[in-house]
């Protein structure tokens, strides 16, 4: 993903008044579900509330601004750990785009988008957006490979803080 950093710092002008910490824990570009793992005896779970073939409408909208017209695999989920506050994760990804190891997007029950998915040899991160909602953070991001996409809003509350994380870890691929 290419550093634009104009329109970046103005996409996360939207973040203003939060703890240094808590921006760049939502900034961040790693893998959310390795963030999660990453301490020792994380308990880290997926819980998945919704998962059905759905017509792209008003209530898929609020949570994915993009303008998208079809059906598609519609996933809401929490992430939990024992050391961070839970995570609420909306996907949505069109049906004629699902082949190959998309496929299993249908299917991956209790486990990971991010760890089936979304890996870095594949699925590149292409745009985000950020929200605050009262006190909860919606980051809005949209992967792309070749013509298929996936649309994903992560919500974070205001007070989220990962651990042993700088400027350069939230920005690059350094991370484990």
């Amino acid at each position: 993903m290419s550093n634009h950093y104009l329109a970046k710092w103005k996409n996360e002008k939207k973040l203003s008044g939060l703890s240094v910490k808590t921006k760049l824990s939502i900034i961040d570009q790693n893998s959310l579900t390795n963030r999660l793992m990453s301490k020792k005896n994380h308990g880290f779970s997926v819980n998945v509330l919704q998962q059905e073939c759905k017509f792209f409408n008003k209530s898929i909208r609020n949570n994915l601004p993009y303008n998208i017209k079809g059906f598609g695999v519609y996933r809401k989920v929490i992430l939990s750990t024992n050391y961070y506050p839970e995570i609420q994760a909306y996907t949505f990804m069109l049906i004629k785009h699902i082949s190959g190891k998309e496929r299993f997007l249908k299917i991956l029950g209790e486990r990971s988008l991010g760890t089936y998915i979304l890996n870095t040899k594949r699925f590149k991160k292409k745009d985000t957006m950020y929200r605050k909602v009262h006190n909860m953070i919606h980051r809005i991001s949209k992967y792309s490979y070749h013509n298929k996409n996936i649309y994903l809003n992560e919500i974070f509350p205001d007070t989220i803080e990962f651990e042993k994380i700088s400027y350069l870890n939230a920005r690059g691929k350094f991370v484990k």
